[in-house]
């Protein structure tokens, strides 16, 4: 068996622990939250939980640009255009419950209760965070195999 090999069985095994783990949890603070009438720390674990997995899915790439050469550095335009709004929205439920909620209760009312829309957020937050940090002369629509590769080098 192949180092590579491996390494993705490894990552996909620890991958389906972690989110067994996660619902197992999940679980318990929803069993929490009906005696205690406390939502939040099921609401915090959630998102942990959802902002983890993402960043767990951009590792392998966050690895394989770790071992090029370069200096690192930060894509602000992709934090801010796609990692801001999925951060807000990660942390709706908090919002919508906050005194900000009345001011933004038409924006978030759909979010407020439905778990979904979060998790996914979340999960694009964290990815959105680690593939937005890159080694300098190296953007990530020219890395190897990008469908895009071909029309970076003409312009």
């Amino acid at each position: 068996m192949g180092k590579r090999v491996f390494f993705h069985l490894l990552y996909a095994v620890f991958f389906i622990i972690l989110i067994q783990l996660g619902i197992t949890y999940s679980f318990e603070l929803r069993s929490f939250t009906s005696k205690t009438y406390n939502p939040y720390p099921a609401w915090t674990f959630n998102i942990a939980l959802s902002v983890l997995i993402g960043l767990l899915l951009g590792l392998p790439e966050f690895i394989r640009r770790y071992k090029k050469p370069g200096k690192w550095r930060i894509q602000w335009e992709r934090l801010l255009i796609v990692g801001l709004p999925a951060l807000f929205f990660t942390f709706s439920l908090f919002i919508f419950f906050s005194s900000l909620g009345k001011y933004l209760s038409l924006i978030l009312r759909p979010w407020a209760f439905e778990s979904y829309g979060v998790i996914i957020c979340g999960i694009l937050f964290g990815y959105t965070m680690i593939m937005s940090m890159d080694k300098k002369g190296e953007s990530p629509a020219s890395l190897k195999g990008s469908p895009n590769q071909e029309h970076e080098e003409d312009s």
